[in-house]
């Protein structure tokens, strides 16, 4: 008499089981829009997902991240931003780069700033006590603009000898990729002079766009120059507008 009621509540637990996996099943086959194995949801509170608890899809989208905001896998953060978020929970500050990651991050500036020298012709005319400013510099802009290929050398040099040399730190390396990606860039306003501006008038209002034109580039190079010494001189993380994301992407850990 006593094996049927055990039999009978066994039978109606795992019954409920069953009802209650089948429901999320369900619940997540409505939210996806395609079958979902019902054993995949089988440690679930029911509460998350459940069969008809959704108005609309937005309302089971807002249901399904509440429910999977404890670690599982569909909302699962990458390694870098859990560490990133435990580092700031802990009050945790990384250290500053040594005084000399900090000179060697800086010194590749240079590229850019000689290449875009050019550029502030305009500036300079209309500006003459600025010049001033790059007098310390005299002998190495001479020095850069008389020997034949030097800015292919260098662009190299700072390529293979410090982009890809594992020997420096991170700080050094990325200041660097991003000094590469800024020389680059130097050659979109190259192609617009050469196949935009090499044929108009250089008189009235075109002389004026033309001015303009070298004016903005050589004071972005200018701007984005200062701002890069300062902060590797400051041990901070430069992001120049353009260049600083694919730095981060070509310069690995």
């Amino acid at each position: 008499a006593t094996m049927p009621s055990t039999t009978r509540t066994r039978t109606g637990a795992v019954g409920g089981t069953g009802v209650r996996r089948d429901g999320r099943a369900r619940g997540a086959r409505a939210l996806f829009g395609r079958p979902v194995m019902a054993g995949a949801f089988a440690g679930l509170p029911s509460r998350r997902i459940a069969a008809g608890s959704c108005s609309s899809s937005r309302s089971c989208l807002a249901s399904s991240r509440r429910g999977f905001a404890g670690g599982s896998p569909l909302f699962a953060t990458t390694p870098a931003m859990a560490t990133s978020q435990r580092l700031r929970r802990a009050g945790v500050v990384r250290a500053k780069p040594d005084f000399g990651d900090r000179i060697i991050a800086s010194v590749p500036y240079l590229l850019p700033l000689l290449d875009g020298l050019r550029y502030g012709r305009f500036f300079f005319k209309e500006f003459p006590q600025t010049y001033f400013l790059l007098a310390p510099l005299q002998p190495l802009i001479k020095v850069y603009y008389t020997l034949p290929f030097a800015s292919l050398v260098v662009f190299f040099a700072l390529y293979y000898g410090i982009v890809n040399n594992y020997n420096f730190s991170r700080f050094v390396r990325y200041n660097a990729m991003q000094t590469i990606l800024l020389d680059i860039l130097l050659i979109v306003p190259s192609l617009v002079e050469n196949f935009i501006l090499r044929d108009i008038p250089k008189t009235g209002t075109y002389l004026q766009v033309y001015v303009s034109f070298y004016n903005f580039v050589w004071l972005y190079v200018l701007v984005c120059v200062l701002y890069g010494v300062a902060a590797s001189l400051a041990g901070e993380k430069a992001r120049l507008p353009g260049v600083a994301d694919a730095a981060d992407r070509q310069v690995p850990m």
